[in-house]
C-alpha cells in the first residue's frame, strides 16, 4: 500500500515540476512558402493575406507584399529568407500572386532571389538577396484554369442573354510593348475558353496598361472605349469583368474611363474567392 502511495506522489511531483521545465522548440520544417503579391491598398492586402490563411500550407509561409524595386524591400525579402533558413528550410517554395507572368515585377522578383540574372528593373542597384535554400519559383494566376472559372462566375453574375452578349475582360497590364504583347495572348487563350464555356457572342481581353506612359496608356483606354462601343454597334451587350487580383486598385478607373458608354459591369475582382486558395495550395507539393 505504501508502495503505491510513494509512487503516486512520485508521478504527481513529476507532473508539478515538468511544468516548469523549458519547453521542447517546435520541430525544424525542412520547406517553406513564400507568397508574393505586388501590393496596394490595405483593403487589398487584406484580401490576400485572407487568402493565403485560408490555403492552409503545409509549411511555415509568409507573405511578401512588394514590387522588389526599393533597398527596403530588398532587406525584407533577405529578413524572410534568412528566417525561413534559421528556422531549417532547405527548400522554398514561392507563389507568384500575379495575373501575368510577363511584367518587370516578376522577372524583379526572380532576379532578387536569385533565379534569374536580368533585373525586371534595369537601372536598378539591387542585389540579389544572400540565400542556402533552394528556390522554387512557381508560375502566375495566367490562363490557368482558376482564372477562367472565376471570369465566368463575375460574366454569369451580370449576364441576361450570352448569345447576344460581349465579355470584354479587363486587367492592368504591362509597362513593356513586347510584355503587353505576351500579356495579351494570355487574355486571348481565356477569353476563348470563356466564348466556349458561356456561350457568349464574343469575348475580349484588354490591358489598360495604367502604369505605363500617358501616350501608351491613352491608346490602350481609346481602345477599350472602341470595343466597348462596337460592342453595341454589332447589336450585342457589353459585359465588362476585371482580371484583377483584388480591390482597391484600378478598377474604379474602368468606370471613369468608360463614361458615356452603355455596358454592364461587374467590379468584383479575383479575390475574395475561394478558389485562389486552392490555387496557391496547389502550388505546393
Amino acid at each position: 500500500m505504501r508502495s503505491k502511495l510513494a509512487l503516486s506522489r512520485a508521478f504527481f511531483s513529476l507532473v508539478f515540476l515538468s511544468s516548469f521545465l523549458p519547453r521542447p522548440a517546435a520541430a525544424e520544417s525542412e520547406a517553406a512558402v513564400l507568397v508574393m503579391a505586388h501590393g496596394g491598398t490595405e483593403t487589398w492586402n487584406k484580401s490576400v493575406k485572407k487568402a493565403v490563411k485560408a490555403a492552409q500550407l503545409p509549411y511555415p509561409s509568409r507573405v511578401f507584399f512588394g514590387m522588389g524595386d526599393s533597398p527596403s524591400d530588398q532587406r525584407l525579402l533577405q529578413d524572410i529568407v534568412t528566417e525561413f533558413e534559421n528556422d531549417g528550410a532547405h527548400t522554398i517554395y514561392v507563389v507568384p500572386l500575379l495575373v501575368s507572368s510577363y511584367s518587370e515585377v516578376a522577372r524583379q522578383w526572380k532576379y532578387l532571389l536569385g533565379v534569374d540574372v536580368q533585373p525586371g528593373f534595369m537601372n536598378n542597384p539591387l542585389f540579389p538577396v544572400t540565400k542556402h535554400s533552394t528556390i522554387r519559383f512557381g508560375e502566375p494566376l495566367n490562363d490557368s484554369a482558376v482564372v477562367v472559372e472565376i471570369l465566368l462566375d463575375r460574366a454569369h453574375e451580370i449576364s441576361t442573354n450570352p448569345a447576344k452578349e460581349t465579355v470584354i475582360i479587363v486587367a492592368h497590364g504591362p509597362n513593356d510593348n513586347s510584355d503587353n504583347a505576351r500579356w495579351n495572348e494570355i487574355m486571348q487563350n481565356v477569353a476563348g475558353r470563356l466564348k466556349e464555356r458561356g456561350g457568349y457572342q464574343n469575348v475580349e481581353g484588354i490591358t489598360l496598361r495604367d502604369d505605363a506612359p500617358n501616350s501608351v496608356r491613352e491608346q490602350a483606354v481609346a481602345h477599350l472605349r472602341d470595343r466597348v462601343k462596337a460592342a453595341g454597334e454589332a447589336g450585342s451587350r457589353a459585359l465588362v469583368v476585371t482580371m484583377l487580383i483584388a480591390s482597391g486598385g484600378i478598377e474604379h478607373k474602368i468606370s471613369l474611363e468608360l463614361r458615356g458608354l452603355t455596358y454592364a459591369f461587374n467590379t468584383k475582382t479575383l479575390l475574395p474567392d475561394s478558389r485562389i486558395s486552392e490555387w496557391i495550395r496547389s502550388q505546393v507539393p
